[in-house]
């Protein structure tokens, strides 16, 4: 498992996390790639896709009408963490949380 420091691990620990499980297309240097999104919080996300973005590449989440841009701070098989460039509102997070608890009530 690659990981970032312990103070930017710290960093990102900093915000609540919400388990969700959303579709989710992110792009990078690698290319667009689709993924699950599994967790969000207002500082980041985890996700999980095959094959995962390597720590430290720059990328753009996509998900419905939202664009936010993060970094990848740790990998461990399919599923990465990644650290948004600017947190969230926590509007912005719990719209994504409801669309999830929405989703998996279906």
């Amino acid at each position: 498992m690659a990981f970032a420091s312990e103070q930017e691990q710290a960093d990102i620990r900093r915000h609540g996390r919400h388990r969700i499980m959303l579709a989710a297309t992110f792009f990078s240097v690698h290319g667009e790639a689709n993924g699950v999104l599994l967790d969000v919080s207002q500082g980041g996300a985890m996700l999980s896709a095959s094959p995962p973005p390597p720590v430290g590449c720059r990328l753009l989440l996509e998900r419905q009408n939202l664009e936010l841009p993060g970094v990848v701070r740790w990998v461990d098989g399919n599923r990465f963490g990644i650290q948004f460039e600017e947190p969230l509102s926590e509007p912005i997070v719990m719209a994504l949380v409801s669309k999830g608890s929405q989703h998996n009530a279906n």
